[in-house]
């Protein structure tokens, strides 16, 4: 079964919107009732590491073998299978934080990418890149921006508005000219002045060669932009980095600019604070 599935999960690309949603699954806090005993088998697994003298990175399988090899001696068929069960998702939310903490940049990062870059090449990913941060938003969430209602400029800042949220929450946010080391409502005039005449609504039109074209970028794209960033830096492993990063990245540069968690709360759309907590860093 498991074999078919993989077979399956190879014949198609899976679509950025649904990793995005998977990915925003792995925030979500474990059952309350639960959390300690999957709290508890951690620990377990965690001090038999200790006492083996194994270091914190050293989870294979040939450690997992003989942790349970162990455990095995003193309880039954039935609860060795919890036990196992238990281990392997408090793993799993152990390897995606840390896989979570590598999906976020720095404010430094973000302004090498933004003056370093070339605009023939990079001008829409640094679009992109700037609301995204400025506003925290999904990858979906630029796709269908409306250049006509969603997008204001107000002369010193932009005005942006996402009226349609996966939370069904509406949010604004402001790009003000200092958001960053460059002119950041500048960047994004430039992008919106090289729009064809006979384009649709969509802000994001295809970016080719230093023009844009009448086509829409597609979710793909746009979910790509933080990858592209990550590898122009030079960072490693980038297509870890998916457009979630940017949500992490807002969340992070708020709250250590003095944010409490209600405004990060407000700022992303998030509804539970333990969901919000997840996406700041520190």
């Amino acid at each position: 079964m498991t074999q078919k599935m993989n077979d399956n999960a190879e014949s198609f690309s899976i679509p950025a919107e649904i990793k995005q949603e998977a990915q925003e699954a792995t925030l979500r806090p474990l059952p309350a009732k639960s959390k300690r005993m999957y709290e508890k088998e951690m620990v377990e697994f965690d001090n038999w590491r200790k006492k083996r003298g194994l270091g914190e990175g050293a989870i294979t399988e040939e450690v997992l073998l003989a942790y349970f090899f162990n455990v095995e001696k003193h309880f039954a068929a039935s609860s060795m299978w919890t036990k196992y069960s238990m281990l392997k998702s408090m793993l799993k939310l152990d390897h995606e934080n840390i896989k979570r903490r590598r999906q976020r940049l720095e404010r430094n990062q973000i302004e090498e990418f933004l003056k370093k870059a070339p605009d023939v090449e990079y001008l829409q990913g640094k679009v992109a890149l700037i609301l995204g941060v400025a506003g925290a938003c999904r990858s979906n969430e630029l796709t269908f921006l409306d250049i006509s209602s969603d997008v204001q400029d107000k002369g010193s800042y932009l005005y942006v508005l996402i009226p349609d949220t996966k939370t069904n929450i509406s949010r604004s946010f402001t790009v003000m000219e200092e958001a960053f080391s460059v002119n950041a409502v500048e960047m994004c005039r430039k992008y919106i002045s090289l729009r064809p005449k006979a384009a649709g609504r969509r802000f994001f039109l295809r970016y080719v060669d230093g023009k844009r074209t009448t086509q829409h970028v597609c979710i793909n794209t746009i979910s790509k932009t933080f990858s592209k960033v990550s590898s122009f830096l030079g960072l490693p492993d980038p297509e870890s980095f998916t457009g979630h990063g940017m949500r992490r990245s807002s969340a992070t540069l708020l709250a250590k600019a003095g944010g409490d968690i209600t405004t990060v709360k407000c700022h992303g759309g998030w509804k539970s604070t333990t969901v919000a907590e997840n996406y700041i860093e520190e």
